[in-house]
């Protein structure tokens, strides 16, 4: 019951920590300009420590390679002594988050799970969460990264390439004529009042078979907006990164980096393009 009350009263704490103002000044963590600990360190790794600097944890910022850079890392908390760790995500960003305060933003994450407190560094709750269930965030992250690099190696096994008209080629198109490499096709429009692109994919019947948005896009049977994602005819969402560098001068298709981007997600996800992909379909 004791346990409860405490735990309870750590909530709250947090919670109105959150009407009040956060602010590092030279290494000193103030909360209404009262010092409740010490941080040191640079990104990607602080150091955090308790208001008489007898308990500390380090706090290492994570991104998995080669992620959208958009992308938030993660936070890695260790205890060193012990050696334990566990992970946390930025969940407030939308109010808290910084990228020029990674340090105050740290602080804010840790007091929204009453790891950090007006009272300082709550070292009870950390070791509680340092030896709870890891929270697997870098297990999915990392998994999410591998299945992406996994995907454009095999894109790069079809040798794609675009021609002007839109027509895609691959060297493993398997056409009655060995000597037609077509796959399908990929056509790009502009149909918003915002100007915002989309790519629509087709197979060689003109079926299609994914359509990509450049921004806040919204399709029937998906309930999030689309950015830089596609979305194929069995509703599987993808991301594919927008890039204009292609075609500094004038327009070709052949020349168009996202295009390609589009085309090699499709292929590196198993959508072998030609007529296939539609034989079991409804």
């Amino acid at each position: 019951m004791k346990k409860n009350v405490f735990n309870v009263l750590i909530m709250l704490i947090s919670v109105c920590s959150f009407a009040q103002k956060i602010k590092i000044d030279k290494g000193e963590i103030k909360l209404d300009e009262k010092t409740i600990g010490y941080v040191e360190g640079k990104k990607p790794v602080f150091k955090i420590y308790s208001l008489d600097k007898s308990a500390s944890i380090t706090a290492e910022l994570k991104n998995a390679p080669n992620e959208d850079s958009m992308k938030l890392p993660w936070i890695e908390i260790k205890n060193e002594t012990t050696g334990k760790t566990n992970e946390i995500d930025f969940k407030n960003k939308s109010r808290k988050f910084s990228a020029f305060n990674y340090d105050r933003s740290i602080i804010y994450e840790l007091m929204d799970r009453g790891y950090f407190t007006a009272e300082g560094l709550n070292v009870e709750a950390i070791e509680n969460f340092l030896n709870g269930e890891s929270a697997g965030i870098a297990a999915k992250r990392l998994g999410v990264q591998g299945d992406v690099d996994n995907a454009s190696r095999l894109a790069d096994t079809y040798q794609l390439a675009i021609d002007d008209n839109g027509v895609i080629y691959s060297i493993k198109a398997k056409n009655i004529d060995p000597n037609d490499k077509a796959i399908g096709f990929i056509r790009m429009t502009s149909p918003f009042t915002n100007g915002e692109l989309k790519y629509d994919v087709l197979d060689l019947d003109n079926r299609l078979i994914a359509t990509w948005y450049a921004k806040a896009a919204m399709v029937s049977g998906y309930d999030k907006f689309l950015n830089q994602e596609l979305i194929t005819w069995d509703n599987k969402v993808f991301k594919a990164t927008f890039d204009n560098r292609g075609n500094p001068i004038g327009y070709k298709m052949s020349k168009d980096i996202t295009a390609m981007n589009v085309v090699r997600v499709l292929v590196g996800n198993g959508y072998s393009l030609g007529s296939p992909n539609f034989e079991n379909r409804k």
